[in-house]
């Protein structure tokens, strides 16, 4: 769908983005009180929280915040690889092109959320489908591991 109708999920996305994120900050703010010995980050699911309301808030600028949050969120996770990749002296060169585009398009985004936005909805879309393949492939090679079948 993210593929096929970025234009028509674009117009919904401050609510579906909104939601899901105070249903993430709810539902972990409630398992890190029940479960403090949880690696849940606190703080995340707080500024998660607080950026639902604000898109719920805020629809009719809620694109660039959404635009800009993404591109950040985007960036962080990239840099945690960064420092992975320089700790460990080693970077696969699929991952090296991957962390360069997400740099770029991380970019555009915060530099023109409005005509960045559906095609970043349509990367998200192939990520998503790439990731299932990812997964799947990953867990056929732990069942083999524990079969022992090589």
């Amino acid at each position: 769908m993210l593929i096929v109708f970025p234009n028509r999920i674009y117009s919904y996305s401050p609510y579906l983005v909104g939601v899901a994120h105070i249903l993430y900050a709810i539902v972990n703010i409630f398992m890190k009180i029940r479960y403090p010995e949880s690696e849940i980050i606190l703080g995340g699911a707080v500024v998660r929280g607080v950026t639902g309301i604000i898109l719920l808030l805020e629809t009719e600028h809620a694109i660039s915040i959404m635009g800009i949050m993404w591109a950040v969120l985007s960036l962080h996770a990239v840099s945690e690889k960064i420092d992975e990749y320089a700790s460990t002296k080693k970077c696969n060169p699929v991952e090296a092109v991957s962390i360069v585009l997400t740099i770029i398009f991380s970019a555009l985004l915060m530099l023109d959320p409005f005509e960045h936005f559906a095609f970043h909805l349509r990367i998200l879309g192939m990520e998503m489908i790439s990731e299932a393949f990812v997964h799947h492939k990953e867990r056929l090679a732990e069942k083999s591991e524990e079969s022992g079948i090589k």
